[in-house]
């Protein structure tokens, strides 16, 4: 049996209510489906000043971002505690990028949700440099949208 998974959530920011729990059992659901084993997650929801100031110290790009993931331990890495990887995240950037669609009636949770599950997947080994990486990791991201609403484990107020 797995080890018990942590997940840390911090929540730094004001745009949205965000139940921390909900980001926990979304989490834990994704990995659990995707039957990753690790000890501890971090996500942290920030301001987009604070992840634009992020984005500049680790990239050396000042610009707004949705989210910036960091891996640490790639899955199967034998290191303990295993820590998959920090995810940052603006829900700012979500409401932005609905207000541009006018489909602001969409679910911003179901959005928040969406760029939290494309950080576990960057921290999965999933990126989105080609276009058609970035094509097959937005079909994973549907896909595993659908399992979370199923299950009723998306991000709520």
């Amino acid at each position: 049996m797995q080890d018990q998974i942590k997940v840390h959530v911090i929540n730094d920011q004001t745009c949205m209510s965000i139940d921390l729990v909900s980001a926990e059992n979304l989490v834990l659901t994704l990995l659990a489906f995707l039957q990753v084993t690790t000890n501890e997650v971090f996500v942290y929801f920030l301001e987009d000043q604070a992840l634009a100031k992020l984005h500049n110290e680790i990239f050396g790009d000042p610009s707004l971002t949705d989210t910036i993931t960091l891996p640490i331990d790639a899955p199967g890495c034998p290191t303990y505690p295993h820590v998959l990887g920090e995810a940052f995240i603006s829900p700012q950037a979500a409401l932005r990028f609905l207000e541009k669609k006018s489909s602001i009636s969409e679910d911003i949770y179901e959005e928040v949700s969406r760029y939290l599950v494309h950080s576990i997947l960057h921290m999965l080994g999933y990126s989105d440099t080609s276009s058609e990486e970035k094509r097959k990791m937005r079909v994973k991201e549907n896909q595993l949208l659908c399992m979370l609403r199923k299950k009723n484990a998306l991000l709520t107020a």
